[in-house]
């Protein structure tokens, strides 16, 4: 048997208060049966049945599946690197809160609305790693999604082709034999000191990895915050930190794939998850999977009958 979600740590509070509360309730019964000299016993009738029903209900709501079923399905998901610029530019909040926290916000929107796509994880400023491989489980995307800062990397300037280098590798553009559509989102302001290595774009466009620019920030800039005041250069001015368009536009040409924005008047994630809806897969393979049942309702029904008995039968601890 399965299980469509753990026990969490609202199910243990809701377990023990219930328990809490009968053992509260069977001390008392024990008292006044002491005092009234008579039996308790027939209390554990109730406590059984009632123990039964709560237990059921537990389970129904951990979604249990069994029951194995043949179903055929088409391989047509998609396999989708996010890469996170994890500069110190992307805390500046010309894009509010920041524009790291901006990018983490958009990007747990669309994970939310792909459950049939693969995501990876790529951070990057002047190197780039892997922090998530490709993987169905969101939760875990999404939990390493939310703890992303700037300082889990040693200090660096963004560095795109670093993104572009491992991305190849990763997706293996040498020998690519796989039929399922592989797309590169770069959250990034686009502060580029390295130049663009335009050989390893087309290299990708060549083997049909879809490259997509998301640009977090304005083109008026904000300055970069620290704990005490602001980033400065060598001559102690505040540095004022901006976000590139025209490489997201340069990207978008060569390429041939539209780039995407995210600033105070603009929000473009809805028009991100369009444009990869509507990438298809050259060669669609069916294929048959094993699937399971979630048999949730059979325990609540169980539980329900348990609740009418429970009604039902009244247990006398005092005779008169």
């Amino acid at each position: 048997m399965n299980w469509s979600r753990s026990i969490s740590t609202t199910e243990i509070i809701f377990i023990s208060i219930f328990v809490s509360i009968y053992v509260f309730y069977i001390v008392k019964i024990f008292i006044v049966s002491k005092k009234f000299q008579t039996s308790p016993n027939s209390v554990f009738i109730k406590f059984f049945i009632r123990t039964g029903y709560f237990g059921l209900l537990i389970v129904g709501l951990l979604g249990p599946n069994f029951g194995l079923s043949e179903t055929e399905a088409l391989s047509s998901g998609k396999d989708i690197y996010l890469a996170f610029d994890l500069s110190a530019s992307m805390n500046a909040n010309d894009v509010e809160p920041s524009r790291l926290e901006k990018a983490k916000s958009e990007m747990l929107f669309l994970v939310e609305q792909m459950p049939s796509d693969k995501f990876g994880i790529i951070i990057f400023n002047s190197e780039a790693f892997i922090q998530t491989p490709l993987t169905f489980d969101k939760e875990i995307l999404k939990k390493n999604i939310q703890s992303l800062k700037t300082s889990i990397l040693p200090k660096g300037s963004s560095d795109i082709n670093t993104v572009l280098d491992l991305c190849s590798e990763k997706f293996d553009i040498l020998n690519n034999n796989s039929n399922r559509n592989k797309v590169l989102i770069i959250n990034t302001d686009g502060e580029q000191f390295y130049g663009l290595n335009e050989k390893e774009l087309l290299a990708l466009k060549k083997a049909k990895v879809h490259v997509l620019p998301f640009a977090i920030g304005t083109s008026d800039g904000s300055k970069i915050p620290l704990i005490n005041g602001f980033k400065k250069d060598k001559n102690g001015q505040e540095v004022v930190t901006k976000t590139d368009l025209d490489l997201m536009q340069r990207m978008s040409k060569i390429s041939k794939e539209p780039y995407f924005m995210v600033n105070q008047r603009n929000v473009e994630t809805d028009k991100l998850l369009a444009y990869i809806n509507t990438l298809k897969n050259e060669n669609q393979n069916l294929n048959q999977q094993l699937v399971t049942y979630n048999k949730y309702s059979y325990f609540l029904i169980l539980a329900l009958l348990l609740i009418c008995v429970d009604f039902l039968v009244s247990v006398n601890i005092i005779k008169l």
